[in-house]
């Protein structure tokens, strides 16, 4: 939509003369009935009731001089608007290309081409610049022969809503007839609206509609379709796709969303695209045909400054669109018309579930590390307050014994292990008491924790911590494997603003089939990149990789959508049918039956029970204890470590002296 109103007279387009047998001193109303038909049919209360106070393109004869006179209409004097010379040759594809997008294909923008020569040659020089795509397109015919044919041109293919106006030759003098192109029709593919007579006429004026017996029905439909600009003149040109067969750029290899179904014959297509499409099918009148695989055996990326797979296809003109996993990129966007998104999903990452961490362990896992070191830390600080309070009490330690590291530790070290304290304090050094019963009251808490730990330690596997998100992902030593079959994320990895993202692309690993990808996964050096949902069933149905899980985190968690040919005149029919889906709630509905056909009903309710329910009540076996006897062990190393130093210092300060 042009942003600011705005009055402007484009006359750079200066090329040849007009073509001959033009007049250029002719007005129009004597190329028209007359001025006030004109004014009439394009005023506000004409049948483009919208058009007064609309931005308006006006494409004129370059030697007929109409703009001024165009202009000078009251339904013009408000109206902000470009002024277009028709001409030929290469003067369609130079004044495109200096026009803003705005003025191109605005949506709230009326083209009114009004000519007297055939205005095609213009046309397709403007088309070949893909932004020229207006929505709104009134042709205006002030010639004497008929061009209801200019509406079959393939120019007019991508315009949505398209009219011609031009005199009627056969029924009444003086009256405009109003013509539409209905491209899918099999029969009577330019119509006639109905007639607009002037006021000044003895004729009523007003819209008289012709409609065709035969026509009655879909003319009714068409007519019952007002656009935005409130009329009868802009008709919907695709109330119904009367049975034609769609040729869609599809491959079989795209679980759930669409792959080769399971109990139909060969190349018989299933999942939730083919739950949509037949949905639609019913509504707007089609027969679709989908392809099991693209020729090159390629997604769709833009590479060598050409489309390959799918869009390739699409690209090239050979399919009308396709309906597999692509979400939203502004380079597909560039060449292909994009749909209203259905569903958001990414790229998952899977990875090998981790093992068991040894049994043997289980003593430590009640405790986390820090946790230990609190407690050792505590234990040290302890020993040498005891020692200081001796020291007080003129060299002994108020529960008899003499000041000694030795003699302390012992003492201290008892209501670690849950065994009573021989004696206390007496009754003369009460600090020392108070002392004493804080560190047995810690020692109960530490000891009932790591017991009731140490059970569900002893008898429950214990797993490490997962890798959940792409920044643990990024800081691991995995690298990154994925099936190179022309997918945009190797590259958007690899260019990454983001640095973890830019990690995994320096890791990346393209691999040439499917087998080998997800080979390097079991094997447990590569995370595995696939879109989500496909890769929830390639490795759970296909190649059986139980012992796999996904991470919480997707890669480029995107918009998806269908992809159809540049400038598609009827993809908002489409569009409208993919929203009222959405909103109905049958995507994730789709989703979910489609994925059960290979995981099982509530498969995901299962995964979450599984991964909560009990292990069955084992005997505790040596594995358990292993642990147990690992300690003894280091106790008794300690312990033969102490003896041999205190047996080295035994005689060194003890020895007999030779000279004695």
């Amino acid at each position: 939509m042009v942003g600011v109103y705005y009055l402007l007279i484009l006359s750079a387009l200066t090329g040849p003369l007009a073509p001959a047998g033009a007049l250029p001193s002719r007005t129009v109303s004597q190329l028209w009935p007359s001025l006030e038909v004109m004014e009439e049919v394009l005023g506000p209360d004409g049948p483009v009731a919208g058009l007064a106070g609309q931005a308006v393109v006006l494409y004129v004869d370059q030697d007929s001089g109409l703009g001024d006179a165009l202009l000078a209409l009251p339904a013009y004097k408000a109206t902000p608007g470009v002024v277009v010379k028709l001409g030929s040759g290469p003067q369609g594809a130079q004044w495109v290309q200096g026009q803003p997008a705005a003025v191109l294909g605005g949506r709230h923008l009326v083209h009114v081409v009004v000519f007297e020569h055939d205005p095609r040659p213009f046309l397709r020089e403007a088309a070949q610049d893909q932004r020229w795509n207006p929505k709104y397109l009134l042709l205006v015919s002030l010639g004497q022969q008929n061009a209801s044919h200019i509406l079959a041109d393939d120019v007019l293919t991508r315009v949505q809503w398209c009219v011609l106006l031009q005199t009627h030759r056969e029924r009444l003098r003086g009256a405009v007839e109003a013509l539409v192109y209905f491209p899918f029709s099999p029969t009577h593919k330019v119509q006639s609206l109905g007639l607009w007579r002037p006021r000044k006429s003895q004729i009523r004026p007003g819209l008289d509609v012709l409609i065709n017996t035969e026509d009655q029905a879909s003319l009714a439909q068409e007519k019952a379709k007002k656009t935005w600009m409130g009329g009868e003149l802009f008709v919907d040109r695709f109330p119904s796709f009367e049975g034609y067969k769609f040729l869609l750029g599809t491959w079989f290899d795209d679980y759930p969303y669409l792959h080769q179904s399971l109990t139909g014959p060969e190349g018989e297509g299933d999942g939730v695209m083919v739950e949509m499409l037949n949905a639609m099918a019913s509504v707007l009148n089609f027969t679709y045909h989908l392809t099991t695989e693209p020729p090159d055996l390629q997604w769709g990326n833009f590479e060598n400054g050409s489309w390959t797979g799918m869009l390739g296809m699409l690209h090239r003109k050979d399919k009308n669109f396709t309906v597999n996993y692509f979400g939203l990129t502004h380079e597909r966007i560039r060449d292909f018309d994009a749909s209203v998104s259905y569903w958001m999903e990414g790229f998952g990452l899977a990875l090998l579930t981790p093992l068991p961490l040894p049994k043997w362990r289980s003593v430590f896992y009640p405790f986390m590390p820090m946790v230990w070191g609190s407690v050792a830390v505590a234990f040290v600080f302890a020993v040498l307050i005891m020692m200081l309070q001796g020291c007080l009490m003129n060299g002994r330690v108020g529960v008899g014994g003499s000041v000694g590291v030795g003699e302390t530790w012992e003492y201290l070290v008892r209501p670690v292990l849950s065994h009573s304290l021989p004696r206390l304090p007496g009754p003369k050094v009460q600090w020392q008491r108070v002392f004493l019963a804080t560190w047995i009251l810690a020692c109960l808490i530490l000891t009932t924790a790591y017991t009731a730990n140490l059970i569900a330690f002893l008898t429950i596997p214990v797993y490490p911590q997962r890798i959940q998100t792409v920044q643990q992902l990024a800081n691991s030593h995995f690298r990154v494997a994925m099936y190179d079959y022309g997918e945009f994320v190797p590259d958007a990895l690899k260019s990454s603003k983001d640095q973890y993202y830019r990690t995994l692309g320096e890791r990346l690993d393209l691999y040439p089939s499917t087998e080998s990808s997800v080979y390097s996964l079991t094997n447990g050096t590569h995370a595995y990149i696939e879109s989500y949902s496909y890769a929830v069933v390639l490795l759970n149905v296909v190649h059986k990789a139980y012992n796999t899980y996904m991470l919480r985190d997707q890669l480029y968690p995107n918009h998806l959508c269908w992809y159809f040919q540049k400038n598609t005149a009827w993809k908002y029919k489409f569009d409208n049918c993919i929203q009222r889906l959405v909103e109905a709630g049958f995507i994730p509905r789709w989703l979910k039956i489609k994925t059960a056909d290979f995981l099982g009903l509530n498969y995901d309710l299962k995964q979450r029970v599984a991964s909560k329910e009990r292990q069955p009540i084992t005997a505790l076996s040596l594995e358990h204890m292993e642990g147990v006897f690992f300690l003894g062990l280091l106790g008794l190393g300690v312990g033969l470590l102490v003896l041999i130093t205190e047996l080295i210092v035994h005689c060194r300060y003890h020895s007999p002296n030779p000279q004695e």
